[in-house]
């Protein structure tokens, strides 16, 4: 009778051989098909090696970006309020407190 363990780890060894052949031939065939293929086989060992795929990794970042941009609003105050008002009307009239360029007239 086989152990739990070793199935694991022989199913384990399988899956990064295959995963990393498809790396590999899909880095070497080149192309579009080619990077799809790569793409995959390391979103697969990520996915195996790390417990979670490169793809959810990127849409939790790209998700938690979009909230932080939307908690912002385009309204926000400059330094989401943390300045007082003097700092956010210099900040809002920055361009038309710059001195004029040199040999304008």
């Amino acid at each position: 009778m086989q152990d739990t363990q070793q199935v694991s780890d022989w199913d384990r060894t399988r899956q990064l051989l295959l995963w990393g052949g498809l790396v590999v031939i899909g880095a070497r065939r080149g192309g579009l098909l080619g990077f799809l293929a790569a793409g995959y086989g390391l979103d697969r060992l990520s996915a195996l090696t790390l417990g979670t795929s490169l793809g959810q990794r990127l849409l939790a970042g790209a998700r938690a970006s979009l909230t932080a941009q939307q908690r912002l609003g385009e309204g926000a105050r400059f330094g989401e309020g943390a300045r007082d008002l003097v700092d956010e009307a210099s900040w809002e009239s920055f361009p038309a407190s710059d001195p004029p360029g040199r040999g304008v007239g």
